[in-house]
């Protein structure tokens, strides 16, 4: 879980995880401040199971509804994992459970953040993806990281799955603009 702090008056979250599975160090928030400089947290790239001590271990669903509230956050992004695991269908039906929880989280707001293409996908039909939001079960904001990579030059990608910092710049001005519109 990636915490980013920003100028307007927010807190927000960008909820990550792979293939549903969230682990949390003890020495990472919410069960320590947000201040590095104030806990024995170990460096990027250096966290693993020999040198922390998990203290939340659970699922997607578990995280929104156990540690989001815990962080205090206002806008919260979330991603299921990666997009073969995790269809447009599984997407869909999860939007239900993000709208039952801002209901009960008056405070929070969740934005569904959809998945890039992969390299070899970006002159394929984008029909599929237009008005992806209109697909969803339920009605939730979503941040559309998919539509808008159709037809860049392949090499704003690193490999076939990573883009590089061109694409990423956009996809936060696009997430500024939901929290902060001009």
């Amino acid at each position: 879980m990636v915490v980013v702090a920003l100028a307007c008056p927010f807190l927000v979250v960008l909820h990550q995880n792979f293939a549903n599975k969230v682990r949390l160090g003890e020495a990472y928030p919410p069960f320590s401040p947000f201040d590095s400089s104030m806990s024995d947290r170990c460096t990027p790239g250096e966290c693993h199971e020999g040198n922390r001590q998990d203290v939340f271990d659970g699922d997607t669903n578990r995280t929104l509804w156990e540690i989001l509230p815990l962080l205090n956050a206002t806008d919260v992004f979330v991603n299921l994992g990666w997009v073969h695991l995790f269809p447009l269908g599984s997407q869909s039906t999860f939007t239900c459970e993000m709208e039952k929880f801002m209901r009960a989280h008056l405070n929070m707001k969740l934005d569904l953040i959809s998945h890039p293409p992969k390299r070899t996908e970006l002159n394929e039909d984008v029909t599929q993806w237009v008005d992806w939001s209109s697909k969803l079960e339920c009605k939730v904001g979503v941040l559309d990281r998919t539509f808008m990579n159709f037809g860049v030059p392949s090499s704003w990608y690193w490999d076939d799955l990573h883009q590089l910092s061109i694409l990423n710049e956009e996809y936060n001005h696009m997430l500024i603009e939901l929290m902060c519109p001009l």
